[in-house]
């Protein structure tokens, strides 16, 4: 986070011509012997010096800390210049808990899957400026004495059987050359604002507001200093809180992650058609995972 300091500026001129001038008065009332009045005169001059120069220097002070800021050059800001971003950077697994305003575990009318406990899978890449993240959330079945049939599903899957899986993506650039990012997010077919502000080397506060301004989202993450970071975002709609989460992530290997993503998978019974088969609005996101990651997965 950028620190702004806040100087405050001492006139020593007028202090050290006072102190002159006291010096100045006891050498005048003393006896007036010639190499006295020549150092007194020579006092004079080295104290109108030092005024003047003490005047300088002032002048020369104000207008330094007057001069404006030099403008940011958003284009030459790297972010891996700044701590959070190299320890950002990389792929991730997490561990998810998604709970209602009511504090139980979410229940979705529209994605009839378990938020209790399911897991995440996260690419950060940072390219000069700007991150690009990538991610896909796999979600346990529905607990078969909750399905109302075995089509309360989304995809071919069976209910109490089959979980899924979703696709989420979000980019941001440098807002300023402190490490903080700003970029725009689709969702709920409006264009909402995001921003990521640095505090420290082991915190970053990222929002997300309404068209009106009005803030949707607050996520703090917290990176202690051994390859995981936890995130706790609360949700908000109209002043009112509506949902709460808790993601508990480790960084991998690329090789990790592709593997534990496979795991995952087989664990949750994910149809393979299903693979990063739906967006964030569970809408058919008509993307492959390769496309979506932007890298190749498999072998």
């Amino acid at each position: 986070m950028a620190w702004r300091i806040f100087l405050t500026l001492i006139a020593c001129g007028s202090m050290m011509a006072c102190n002159s001038d006291n010096e100045n008065a006891v050498k005048v009332n003393t006896t007036p012997e010639p190499v006295q009045s020549e150092s007194v005169e020579v006092q004079a001059v080295d104290d109108n010096l030092s005024e003047s120069e003490s005047e300088s220097e002032s002048e020369s002070e104000f207008l330094t800390q007057s001069a404006p800021e030099p403008e940011c050059d958003l284009e030459s800001v790297n972010l891996l210049d700044f701590v959070p971003w190299q320890r950002e950077e990389g792929w991730w697994v997490g561990e998810y808990t998604f709970l209602g305003a009511d504090g139980d575990p979410n229940v979705s009318a529209s994605w009839p899957y378990r938020y209790d406990h399911y897991r995440g899978f996260i690419h950060l890449e940072v390219i000069g400026n700007s991150i690009k993240q990538r991610n896909v959330f796999l979600y346990p079945a529905k607990n078969s004495s909750e399905c109302d049939s075995v089509e309360d599903v989304v995809g071919s899957g069976i209910c109490g059987d089959n979980g899924n899986e979703k696709v989420f993506s979000a980019d941001q650039s440098a807002s300023d050359c402190d490490g903080n990012l700003s970029g725009p997010f689709e969702a709920f077919g409006m264009t909402l604002s995001t921003t990521t502000t640095l505090i420290g080397d082991d915190t970053v506060l990222y929002q997300v507001r309404l068209p009106d301004g009005s803030f949707t989202q607050n996520q703090l993450t917290t990176l202690p200093p051994n390859d995981t970071r936890v995130r706790t975002a609360q949700g908000f709609f109209m002043g009112s809180s509506t949902y709460a989460s808790y993601y508990r992530e480790r960084k991998v290997t690329k090789e990790e992650f592709v593997q534990l993503l496979e795991e995952t998978r087989q664990e949750y019974n994910i149809l393979e058609l299903d693979y990063c088969g739906y967006d964030s609005g569970g809408n058919p996101s008509n993307v492959s995972c390769d496309e979506h990651f932007g890298v190749v997965l498999g072998d």
